[in-house]
C-alpha cells in the first residue's frame, strides 16, 4: 500500500539530493538505515514499539495470528513469499527493495510494508489494519530520508477510520528521527520543502486488503 506518503515516487524523484556511494556504503555497513534496523529486529525476534502500539488500536492479537513474509527485489516489485526475510534481504540483487510482514487471525489482518531505494537513501514504512471483511480500519505511515549531509529524518502520521468510512488523525503529522521519536523540524532544501508541504493531507488511497495485490499464499 502506498498510504499517505507516495513512497517510490518520492524516493526516485529526490534521488539527485543523495550521494549514491554514501548510500551504498551505509547499506554495506548494515546497521544504520531504518530498513536495516527493522531487519535486525527480526533477527533478534524483537518488535518495533510503534508496531506494538499499533496492534492495540487494531485489535488483532499477534500471538493468536498466522505470521508470514513476502519480499520484492526487482524493477516490477514482484512479491514472493519467503520463510526467512532477513536471509532474503542479505541476498539483494538490486537497490529497490520491498518487504511485507503479515499477521492474520479471524478478527483481522495487520500488514507491515517497507519500500526502499537504497541507492538514494529513501525508506517508507506503512502499517495497515484490516477488519475481518478486509476493510482498512487504521494505518500508520513513516517516510525516512537520509540526506547527503546532516542527520537522517522522517515524517510520521497515524490515522483511524470512523464509522462513516472517513479517516481521522490519531497521531498528527510530525517529524521523527530514525528511531521514530519526535524531533524538531529539520532544515530542508527546496526539494524537500515541496515534498513535505504535500504530506499528511491526503486520505488513504487504498481501502481494502485486495488492493495491496499481495500473494495469496500469505493469507493461507
Amino acid at each position: 500500500m502506498r498510504g499517505n506518503f507516495p513512497a517510490l515516487v518520492v524516493l526516485i524523484g529526490l534521488g539527485n539530493a543523495f550521494s549514491s556511494s554514501q548510500a551504498l556504503l551505509a547499506t554495506d555497513s548494515r546497521p544504520h538505515t531504518p530498513l536495516e534496523k527493522y531487519i535486525n529486529r527480526l533477527r533478534r525476534h524483537q518488535m518495533n514499539p510503534v508496531v506494538a502500539s499499533f496492534t492495540k488500536i487494531c485489535g488483532v492479537k499477534l500471538d493468536e495470528a498466522t505470521h508470514r513474509f513476502a519480499f520484492a527485489n526487482d524493477d516490477a516489485g514482484t512479491w514472493k513469499t519467503v520463510r526467512n526475510l532477513p536471509k532474503a534481504y542479505d541476498n539483494l540483487d538490486m537497490d529497490l527493495v520491498g518487504t511485507v510482514e503479515l499477521w492474520k487471525n479471524p478478527a483481522g489482518t495487520i500488514v507491515e510494508e517497507w519500500e526502499a531505494a537504497l541507492d538514494v537513501g529513501g525508506f517508507s514504512r506503512t502499517l495497515d489494519c484490516f477488519d475481518k471483511a478486509g476493510r482498512l480500519t487504521a494505518l500508520d505511515n513513516a517516510n525516512f530520508q537520509l540526506p547527503e549531509s546532516g542527520n537522517g529524518w522522517g515524517m510520521h502520521e497515524r490515522r483511524i477510520a470512523k464509522s462513516d468510512g472517513t479517516f481521522i488523525s490519531a497521531s498528527p503529522f510530525r517529524f521523527v528521527g530514525l528511531d521514530e521519536k519526535p524531533i524538531p523540524p529539520p532544515q530542508l532544501n527546496a526539494d524537500y520543502k515541496a515534498f513535505v508541504a504535500g504530506c499528511g493531507k491526503k486520505p488513504p488511497s487504498k481501502l481494502t486488503i485486495r488492493e495491496l495485490n499481495l500473494p495469496s499464499e500469505l493469507f493461507q
